[in-house]
């Protein structure tokens, strides 16, 4: 009776932990699941295995449904068409899951996928191939000094989500940055956006980064920064094309 119980406790524990990671995307830009596949008696270690694996591919399903894709659509409506749909389920099949076994024959498996990173990544589904890339829009004022390689915009307590396509919006609202600018092939290998949780982890933005500071967040993914802040980043990426380069930073 002691031992059901431990093992209905450990089952509520991995069900916590699992919850409490939906649909984090973690600041390398991948996504992670863990499932675990307890011992049935009379069933073959090799299918326990196998059932552990399949546990973790539907759950990294379930979890690529909740991923925003822009300020409003997230993964979920896109699986609504069965084409997409097929295709994630696809891709996660194609996701190397890695799997331990415990002392009392319990499988624990591992499933992480990457959002960015080329064919097989979920980037490579959403992000739209008929648009057109626009330039960036002109500074109000041309000349800066400073050669800035990057941007960190400093997002703290917004409750910013992660997004694949995000924007970046001046107050009086207009998009400073935006998928429109960019090289599809570039979002689809890096991601428009590094986030992070620590303002010290940083590096994707260079050595000379240009720090502001977020006024507030609309439609839970986009940022938007004062006018003078929006001014600075478009004549600094005048200078440097830091932007296009997708050489961004979100500390959230």
């Amino acid at each position: 009776m002691k031992k059901k119980f431990l093992s209905v406790l450990l089952a509520g524990i991995f069900l916590l932990a699992s919850l409490v990671s939906a649909a984090e995307i973690q600041s390398g830009g991948y996504i992670e699941v863990e499932e675990i596949q307890y011992y049935e008696q009379g069933k073959s270690l090799n299918k326990l295995r196998r059932m552990a694996e399949m546990r973790a591919q539907r759950k990294l399903v379930e979890e690529i449904g909740d991923v925003h894709i822009s300020s409003v659509t997230i993964m979920k409506n896109e699986m609504l068409d069965d084409t997409i749909k097929s295709s994630v389920e696809k891709t996660v099949r194609g996701v190397k899951v890695t799997v331990t076994r415990d002392n009392e024959n319990n499988f624990i498996a591992t499933a992480r996928l990457n959002l960015y990173g080329g064919a097989n990544s979920i980037a490579n589904l959403v992000v739209p191939k008929d648009i057109k890339q626009e330039p960036f829009p002109k500074p109000l004022v041309m000349n800066i000094d400073t050669n800035y390689t990057g941007l960190i915009i400093n997002c703290g307590g917004k409750n910013l989500s992660t997004a694949i396509l995000p924007k970046i919006q001046s107050a009086s609202g207009e998009e400073i940055y935006s998928f429109k600018y960019l090289d599809r092939n570039t979002v689809v290998a890096r991601g428009m956006v590094n986030y992070s949780e620590n303002a010290s982890e940083v590096s994707r933005a260079g050595n000379n980064p240009l720090t502001v500071q977020a006024l507030f967040v609309q439609g839970d993914c986009d940022i938007i920064v004062s006018d003078d802040d929006a001014q600075k980043i478009l004549a600094a990426n005048q200078k440097s094309k830091f932007l296009n380069n997708c050489m961004v930073v979100v500390v959230k």
